[in-house]
């Protein structure tokens, strides 16, 4: 009973953990103005999923709808790769308890 309760939590843990490192990618536009005019391009940068949704917020009201396209669709990938490690991990875990279960 114990373990039905603890795979979850700890995988959940692993997840939220993963979730605050800057391996998240994000496309940001910046905008220049000089004297020659106005220029606009894009970078990408590795972010953490909480600075992730902050530039999405601000894309979602200071950009183009493209961009806003763009920032749920790498939305879509990065948590899919959570949900991928969360039952990545909870299968990892599940498997280390059953193999120490097993009798010698």
């Amino acid at each position: 009973m114990f373990r039905k309760i603890l795979i979850p939590f700890v995988s959940l843990a692993i997840v939220l953990l993963l979730a605050r490192l800057p391996i998240f990618p994000l496309v940001s536009e910046v905008r220049e103005f000089s004297q020659d005019g106005e220029s606009l391009y894009q970078t990408w940068d590795f972010v953490s999923m909480p600075e992730f949704h902050d530039a999405a917020r601000f894309a979602k009201t200071g950009w183009l709808d493209t961009t806003w396209r763009n920032y749920l669709l790498l939305a879509a990938v990065n948590h899919a790769g959570l949900a991928f490690v969360f039952f990545a991990s909870f299968k990892l875990i599940q498997g280390v308890f059953s193999w120490k279960k097993s009798p010698a």
